[in-house]
């Protein structure tokens, strides 16, 4: 009777630690299936060209380090990128970067000759495709290009004229819209194209006759669907109304008709990024503060 009353004992024992394991087994299994691994990808924009010659901003991965992702960039640039479907870059295989060079925000690059074998029509691309995406690294504000340690300020086939220091100022995708020589204005419009169902950004550079400021020929560019003879769109439209706005010191103040314009949506976002970098590139602000019946609705930094 008393090995029975043991042997019972020791079966429930046994029982009881089994059914805490199973119990602990699923407890921890439950925990482990709900641990989330995140990746962290370092992602900066480039500029590559599609069958229209217009650059296509298109994002890249690269690593921590500025120096070590400058040549990503510049091999991304160059002909034989193909990861993206229609686009192409335009920097000759065969380029050779010779020497780089940070000076607090200035970056100085050295190439081969070779970066300059490129047809006339794409002289002027090829600089902009550079400088744009390199100036997507927000350590650099400014570049200056040499070849073979010579400083680039003229295009040897299209004799167009360089500054020895370039930014955004110079232009991108530059259009023409002039009919005199007086009140000339330079703006430059962030659109979007859409290619096998992914949308990119275009920013375009316009020159046109205007005695308007520069906030209101943004905001009047940028509500048009498309723009004639390309397949370019806007992301403003009748949705998006503008009721005013005003230019203080580096900050502009956007007023909205409608808070329905930014319910928080891809929509939203898009309309906020076109709107502060064409005013970002376009003028001397840094900031720009998006509102509605005096609330503020989203802030934008340079």
């Amino acid at each position: 009777m008393l090995r029975k009353k043991i042997l019972r004992k020791i079966y429930f024992t046994t029982l009881i630690v089994f059914v805490l394991f199973v119990i602990s087994s699923f407890t921890m299994n439950k925990n482990i299936s709900n641990i989330k691994v995140e990746y962290q990808t370092n992602l900066t924009g480039i500029y590559l060209m599609d069958e229209n010659n217009y650059l296509l901003e298109v994002n890249i991965v690269v690593s921590d380090n500025l120096e070590d992702n400058i040549p990503i960039v510049i091999n991304s640039l160059k002909n034989n990128y193909n990861h993206y479907s229609g686009l192409k870059g335009i920097i000759p295989n065969d380029t050779i970067i010779q020497n780089i060079k940070i000076e607090d925000d200035l970056l100085i690059i050295d190439f081969n000759r070779a970066l300059l074998n490129v047809n006339m029509e794409l002289e002027e691309k090829l600089i902009e495709s550079i400088v744009y995406s390199l100036l997507n690294f927000k350590e650099i504000k400014r570049v200056k290009i040499t070849i073979d340690s010579k400083p680039l300020t003229l295009l040897p086939k299209s004799n167009i004229k360089l500054n020895d220091i370039l930014t955004k100022k110079m232009g991108i995708n530059k259009e023409y819209e002039i009919s005199s020589l007086q009140n000339i204005q330079k703006v430059i419009l962030y659109y979007y194209e859409e290619k096998d169902h992914n949308r990119y950004y275009v920013p375009v550079t316009k020159y046109i006759n205007s005695n308007d400021d520069k906030i209101k020929i943004i905001i009047d560019n940028l509500k048009n669907d498309y723009l004639i003879h390309t397949n370019l769109m806007s992301y403003i439209n009748e949705k998006v109304k503008i009721s005013n706005y005003e230019h203080k010191s580096d900050m502009v103040f956007l007023s909205f008709d409608s808070v329905k314009d930014f319910i928080p949506n891809v929509v939203s976002e898009e309309v906020i990024y076109v709107l502060a970098n064409s005013i970002f590139d376009s003028t001397d602000a840094s900031k720009v503060i998006f509102m509605n019946n005096d609330n503020i609705i989203a802030i934008k930094d340079k």
